[in-house]
């Protein structure tokens, strides 16, 4: 699929990309900048929570609602920090207590639409926990997963990425931007992902990514060609392949589950995107058990290595990376379902 920005605007912020400074936003307001715009029905449960836990203030469903959206209530409740920390705790209460933030569903009730918000609260927390165990400041990458999938807001394909960036530009948030652009690109592979390969990629016998050079290529391929990943995005590259709507798994199980809604992986792509995230999770694992990824001996999708070959070494670097994860952070009990 084509990824192009709207105009150049956007073109240049993203070509032009310079670290600064970290601002003031803080978690909260990056959970309030996701939610702001969303229907009512996807935050029902949320909105009954917040009708709950300020039950001296009778709120109305709308008057809670309102408070999502960042609306003070003259004469009940203003919409300051402490409440969006109250607001954000209650969302974190009702996913990991197996409940959505809201009921709403489509596709005979097949899928929740707020199943991504659910996705990109543990994702959020899975940034936190990956950063803590090599040192980067979580909070930080909280933020990120939080915001990583907030073009979703306008579509589910996968323009999500781009979108997601202009809208975080438009709102000031140009640091946390960058998020949505790398996400889904492992390690900075244009095709290093779950999706078809682009026209002009092709990988050599050797295991080699490489572009055609007369292929013509879209922003996003041109934006990751200059990008340097920090190690920021990489936590943001494996949180996405570990965090579902339900909670976190392995990268394997994640693979899974994706697998089963979608179509059959782009057979170009598949064996280079597997031997990328097997070299990705072996040399984060490493970095988490203070060992030097530098020791690593990565594969490579070469032609001499079957597909078959791939998957299994890539299995094997899941199991191992999620033994180690779960050292950091042992799992809870499965909490209840909110009644």
């Amino acid at each position: 699929m084509e990824l192009m920005f709207k105009n150049d605007f956007y073109r240049d912020k993203a070509f032009e990309f310079k670290e600064t400074q970290d601002n003031n936003h803080t978690l909260y307001d990056a959970f309030f900048v996701l939610i702001n715009g969303i229907d009512k029905m996807d935050l029902d449960n949320l909105c009954r929570l917040i009708m709950d836990y300020h039950s001296d203030k009778n709120l109305t469903f709308d008057e809670a609602y309102a408070i999502t959206q960042g609306q003070s209530l003259p004469d009940k409740l203003n919409c300051d920090d402490s409440t969006k920390k109250v607001v954000y705790t209650l969302a974190l209460y009702c996913i990991e207590n197996g409940t959505h933030l809201g009921n709403k569903t489509i596709m005979d009730g097949k899928i929740n639409t707020s199943s991504w918000l659910s996705h990109s609260l543990f994702e959020s927390i899975l940034c936190g926990q990956l950063a803590d165990t090599i040192g980067l400041d979580p909070n930080k990458a909280k933020i990120l997963g939080l915001l990583h999938d907030i073009g979703r807001k306008q579509t589910h394909d996968f323009s999500h990425t781009i979108r997601g960036y202009e809208m975080l530009v438009d709102q000031g948030w140009e640091s946390e931007a960058i998020a949505c652009l790398t996400h889904s690109f492992l390690a900075g592979g244009r095709c290093s992902s779950n999706e078809q390969a682009e026209p002009g990629f092709y990988v050599d016998d050797e295991g080699i990514s490489h572009f055609d050079p007369t292929a013509k290529k879209d922003d996003i391929t041109l934006f990751l060609e200059k990008y340097q990943y920090t190690d920021y995005d990489l936590i943001l590259n494996i949180a996405d392949l570990m965090a579902t709507d339900k909670g976190i798994v392995s990268p394997f199980d994640r693979i899974v589950d994706i697998a089963s809604r979608r179509k059959a992986f782009d057979p170009t792509n598949r064996g280079f995107f597997l031997a990328e995230l097997t070299n990705h999770l072996n040399s984060f694992r490493l970095q988490m058990q203070g060992k030097n990824p530098n020791d690593l001996v990565e594969i490579r999708a070469s032609r001499n290595v079957s597909l078959d070959d791939l998957n299994n070494s890539f299995a094997e670097a899941s199991t191992n990376f999620f033994d180690v994860y779960k050292e950091f952070y042992p799992s809870k009990e499965q909490p209840k379902k909110i009644v």
